[in-house]
């Protein structure tokens, strides 16, 4: 039997390292009074470093749409003293998230747009190809039951389609190739679960290797990318991220601190564009010109920060 295995297996270990941990917190410029939303919680590091600067009279609003990790957040955070709140739902609807805590503005907001190890190894969420599961990806079940799935996608929607998901969203530049096995795949039976999907995208960029029964070794899956994308389709990141700033700019106090983590060109060009376009209307300061990302050795720790950035921002 054919195998194409990752030379290191990044999505092992159920270990949530957080992504430019001490960078995206000191980005922050915590007031111990403040008010500061984590719009996702994940395995709530991040959310721990900022409700451990707080003090009782201090605020936190945790935010996500898996209601995994709003439970794993509250055991987490429980014995902090400031006041705590924790949501289920999309930072997207900060404007009414903050209505219904009756809170008109916060001092600070960060986004890690990234997937949680916890989400990445559950097998049932269908994130991951090292994991075998349904092909899913919807983290927003609880709040989106009727989203598309990725088997929705993969399964039904025209070659073209797929392959400007893939290049759109994923940065695949054999996407055409890719989507054209697929659909050839699927007319014998549909795609249904990570392990067949990662299969087919073997076979569509390595033919001969299969042919050849032959075992092949790689820095990052051949499938990355794929995947990568049907996430961001199944969650409608890159619309969630835009409207994401928009309204955090909104609710942000004069000299509040708006923090973002991408992992995708795709998204680090909506954070670029926007951020530049509140500037150009005096409404904001850029506090980094250029994006942070992660040092050799935070690589070498933690693969998974390899194509994070981090931006900036302060009002004005």
């Amino acid at each position: 039997m054919n195998r194409i295995l990752s030379e290191k297996n990044e999505e092992k270990e159920s270990i949530h390292i957080p992504v430019l941990f001490a960078e995206s917190i000191d980005a922050l410029n915590i007031n111990p009074k403040g008010i500061y939303v984590d719009g996702t919680l994940g395995g709530a590091g991040h959310a721990e470093a900022i409700v451990g600067k707080l003090e009782k009279s201090g605020t936190f609003i945790g935010i996500d749409v898996d209601i995994d990790a709003i439970k794993r957040a509250q055991t987490r955070l429980e014995s902090y003293p400031c006041q705590k709140y924790f949501i289920h739902d999309n930072f997207r609807n900060l404007d009414s998230i903050l209505s219904k805590i009756k809170i008109e503005s916060v001092s600070g907001i960060l986004l890690d747009l990234g997937w949680s190890s916890f989400q990445i190894d559950d097998a049932s969420r269908g994130l991951s190809f090292t994991n075998d599961g349904p092909l899913d990806m919807n983290l927003s079940k609880g709040l989106d039951a009727e989203r598309v799935t990725a088997y929705e996608i993969i399964n039904s929607w025209e070659e073209s389609t797929l392959a400007d998901i893939f290049y759109g969203y994923g940065d695949e530049v054999k996407a055409r190739v890719i989507a054209r096995h697929i659909v050839s795949v699927r007319k014998a039976q549909p795609i249904a679960t990570t392990h067949q999907l990662a299969q087919v995208v073997i076979e569509a960029l390595f033919p001969k290797k299969v042919a050849s029964n032959k075992d092949a070794y790689f820095k990052i899956h051949p499938a990355t990318k794929v995947f990568q994308a049907l996430r961001i389709a199944v969650n409608d990141e890159l619309q969630t991220v835009t409207d994401a700033i928009h309204v955090g700019i909104s609710k942000l106090k004069n000299g509040g601190r708006f923090a973002i983590i991408t992992f995708h060109s795709g998204e680090d060009r909506i954070v670029k564009h926007l951020f530049k376009s509140y500037v150009d209307e005096g409404k904001i300061k850029l506090i980094t010109k250029k994006p942070l990302s992660p040092t050799d050795e935070e690589v070498r720790a933690n693969p998974r920060a390899r194509s994070s950035k981090l931006r900036i921002i302060e009002k004005l």
